[in-house]
């Protein structure tokens, strides 16, 4: 079992912000790259019911990325609260191989 690789997701308002987000982390070798989920998105904000467009963004790092992550992802977003989510996962060798490869 390969604990030390992680799935992430990231939000985003819009493409644009996607986009600005997932180049800070690719500038610095922190993921391996960016798949983005374009959709509408139903959210309870500040007591109030708020729908508007919204981007995921999925990608692959390590464990001993997760804290630099957090903070470059709230340095280049625009929103209050920036949902990143970390899931530990057991890749096949060769996408273990690629994901250490790739963020080291």
């Amino acid at each position: 079992m390969n604990l030390d690789c992680l799935k992430v997701e990231i939000s985003a308002e819009n493409r644009e912000q996607a986009d600005t987000i997932i180049n800070a982390l690719l500038g610095r070798r922190l993921v391996t790259g960016g798949q983005f989920l374009e959709s509408p998105a139903r959210f309870l904000w500040q007591g109030e019911i708020v729908d508007m467009g919204y981007v995921t963004t999925t990608s692959f790092t390590l464990e001993q990325h997760r804290e630099e992550i957090v903070r470059v992802v709230k340095d280049n977003s625009v929103e209050d609260v920036p949902m990143i989510a970390f899931f530990a996962f057991t890749p096949n060798r060769e996408l273990a191989d690629w994901i250490k490869s790739t963020v080291c």
